[in-house]
């Protein structure tokens, strides 16, 4: 689990000085008209180059530099992992994901859980110019709260894990989503600072919740590594494809105009950002209910002898001496390596 915090760690760095950029940028090349406007064209401008630019940079380092195992020393790590395991288990065919009820509510807990991560870090700026009338630089630093508040989630993800688990920390996330999200509803345009709250909420609670995800996807494949890549193939399109139809029926619904008396955008985004996420944590939370419930069911009428040979489920510290799950973690970082 711990490769997964660092993951989520580091993705979250990227994006803090992605917007310690964007205001600075907005600061020396942006416009000084109110709201953001074609003017400050110049400053999106230099973020999108510098940004890939950068990306595009260290994607040619990562190849140039980091050298790919050979199929030799795969085959000679598999046969070590062999010895230490014994006689390796029967591994489960895509055909037999598919056959499994735990595949399909772990993907939907995950589908919500991104759906919950990522459609606030897109129209929080909206909710932030519009619904709050705030200066255009508030959609840099108010993101930049939300970030910082996700990096120190994710380091009290690990220690809560140990103690309440995996699936009620990660009702812990959903609760701190939830309370956003009424935040975000009840906020006053008049006195804008508390939006710091919210922010610093919704960015820890939905650090968790994506972390834990992860992680239950990770003992959901256990043992069976050889179809590793396809679990998180898996969970990554259902992702994909449910925050691209989150957001083209979001823009499909947005109001096309404003007046001086009124203006219904305003109000829609205030409604996004309460109702969206706060919905789709919930859902989340009710799919990994529903998987502990199974989970349960399936132990209690039988022992399932997958959780003979080092537990999926199992509470392991990152430092464990138990042989068999430190092969099983090291098999299961390189099926998730591409995804």
């Amino acid at each position: 689990k711990q490769w997964y915090q660092r993951r989520v760690r580091v993705t979250f760095f990227c994006g803090i000085a992605v917007y310690v950029l964007m205001w600075y940028l907005l600061h020396a090349y942006g416009s000084n008209m109110e709201p953001l406007g074609p003017g400050d064209d110049r400053a999106f401008e230099y973020l999108s180059l510098i940004v890939i630019g950068v990306g595009l940079s260290f994607s040619l380092l990562f190849h140039l530099l980091v050298r790919e195992a050979s199929d030799e020393e795969l085959r000679s790590q598999e046969a070590e992992g062999a010895n230490l395991l014994g006689e390796k288990p029967a591994q489960r065919t895509i055909r037999g994901w598919f056959q499994n009820k735990k595949f399909y509510l772990n993907g939907v807990m995950y589908m919500f859980t991104r759906i919950a991560v990522n459609v606030p870090q897109v129209y929080l700026p909206f909710y932030l110019t519009s619904s709050l009338s705030l200066k255009k630089e508030s959609i840099a630093y108010y993101p930049l709260m939300m970030l910082i508040c996700s990096v120190i989630g994710s380091f009290i993800t690990r220690p809560l894990s140990k103690y309440a688990g995996k699936m009620m920390t990660y009702v812990c996330g959903v609760a701190l989503v939830v309370g956003s999200s009424f935040w975000f509803q009840f906020q006053e345009k008049a006195n804008p600072c508390p939006t710091y709250g919210a922010t610093a909420l919704i960015g820890a609670g939905s650090s968790i919740m994506l972390i834990m995800s992860l992680s239950m996807t990770a003992d959901l494949i256990g043992i069976h590594t050889d179809t590793g890549a396809f679990v998180y193939g898996s969970m990554s399109l259902l992702d994909k494809i449910s925050n691209g139809i989150a957001v083209a029926l979001i823009q499909h619904f947005q109001p096309d105009h404003c007046t001086p008396v009124d203006c219904p955008t305003a109000q829609y985004y205030r409604y996004i950002m309460s109702a969206l996420p706060g919905g789709a944590a919930l859902l989340g939370a009710l799919s990994t209910l529903a998987l502990a419930f199974i989970r349960w069911k399936s132990r209690s009428q039988q022992p399932d002898p997958v959780h003979i040979q080092g537990s999926p489920d199992e509470e392991i510290d990152d430092n464990s001496v138990v042989v068999s799950n430190e092969y099983i973690s090291e098999s299961g970082r390189r099926s998730a390596g591409g995804v």
